[in-house]
């Protein structure tokens, strides 16, 4: 498993060492390979002033609080919202596949090995959980392809008919 200082010494004009990191080492293998993607488009980096500010554990998953030129941010936002949603479903002690949990109102994603037993007890959630309602529509994470996408039919994810009612009467 790569650590969050092998990739800030891997990519230090993207991840500079003055960056903040607030979260488990689980996680370090989504941004190393957010900023392997990011590396790989020639110029993008450089041309975009993209950089990383911040890596950070909220309400149980990972925000990336990134700065760069705002000709370039939505180009961006596609790559962010991929490793916020792959760190749903990535433990971030050790990286291996895990779930979100809830103890004391706290959430967290974990594995069964770095959960509580209180927490070991809770199922995982369903498929449809790992997405949310945007002003475009529903954006959910298909964990099978690995990918972000907004779904139409969301009886398709599963979703029970009653999520989908509060949904369509919010959208009015």
């Amino acid at each position: 498993m790569k650590t969050f200082a092998e990739i800030k010494a891997a990519h230090p004009s993207l991840f500079p060492e003055n960056a903040r990191v607030e979260c488990g080492e689980g996680w370090a293998g989504i941004v190393g390979r957010l900023l392997d993607d990011i590396a790989s488009v020639r110029n993008l980096a450089e041309m975009s002033q993209f950089r990383i500010l911040s890596v950070r554990q909220d309400l149980g998953f990972m925000k990336i609080d990134a700065g760069c030129d705002g000709f370039y941010e939505d180009g961006f936002r596609p790559s962010l919202l991929l490793a916020e949603f792959r760190s749903r479903v990535t433990c971030e002690e050790c990286g291996r596949p895990g779930h979100m949990r809830t103890t004391d109102g706290w959430k967290r994603c974990r594995c069964d090995e770095h959960c509580t037993p209180e927490e070991r007890a809770q199922p995982p959630r369903p498929a449809w959980t790992l997405g949310r309602e945007t002003v475009r529509g529903y954006l959910w994470y298909d964990q099978a392809a690995d990918e972000v996408r907004i779904v139409g039919d969301l009886a398709s994810i599963g979703m029970p008919a009653d999520h989908i009612e509060r949904i369509m009467k919010n959208r009015q």
